[in-house]
């Protein structure tokens, strides 16, 4: 994927965001020169996974396979045995028309999903035992529908399963690497051990 796609796909949802009265935080707008001048944030947000991740769920397929999404916030969950953590997340994302996401499942974390755009997308519903595969259980809280077509401000509830972490069936590749066809507008999470390794150059 190359940079100059990735940031175009940024400034495109954050054409959507001003358009629905979405405001994300002011981290949305760093470039590198603000990501290293803002270091004690910059360490928090790459920490928790914050900020853009423009995705390809197959390589050269974003079209079909493909979302564009800005982190806010990521609840940390290691503490939770201790009496501290969160589970809790929220993220903005842009589907644009025929693009769909693989299947995926949280099993401790509920999650919202609300259409905060002007069209509709579809949700397939499913539930899985602790190895991933599907079951034949339907979700009585939504009626024993398998889909749901959320339109504008329509919104579901997903209770969480059995486990602690992110699944994704079958699981993801690791994504390729960024072509620096040009500068970088803005700093996406495949930004960031690259900028923990190398030297600032602000005097």
């Amino acid at each position: 994927m190359k940079r100059s796609f990735i940031d175009a796909r940024v400034e495109a949802m954050l054409a959507l965001c001003d358009r629905h009265g979405v405001r994300l935080p002011p981290f949305a707008l760093w470039g590198e020169a603000e990501f290293r001048a803002n270091a004690d944030a910059a360490r928090l947000v790459a920490a928790r996974g914050l900020g853009w991740n423009v995705v390809e769920f197959r390589a050269g397929a974003f079209a079909t396979d493909g979302l564009t999404l800005f982190t806010l916030r990521m609840g940390d969950w290691t503490g939770l045995e201790a009496g501290r953590g969160r589970l809790y997340a929220e993220k903005a994302i842009m589907s644009q028309d025929g693009q769909r996401a693989p299947h995926h499942y949280h099993v401790v974390k509920t999650e919202d999903i609300v259409n905060r755009g002007g069209a509709r997308f579809v949700v397939e519903l499913f539930k899985v035992d602790r190895n991933g595969e599907p079951l034949k259980e339907r979700f009585r809280a939504v009626k024993d529908v398998t889909a749901l077509d959320l339109g504008p401000s329509d919104r579901v509830r997903l209770e969480p399963g059995e486990s602690l972490t992110l699944y994704f069936l079958p699981p993801l590749g690791a994504p390729l690497p960024i072509e620096e066809d040009a500068p970088s507008r803005f700093v996406t999470v495949r930004d960031y051990e690259r900028l923990k390794r190398a030297p600032s150059t602000t005097p």
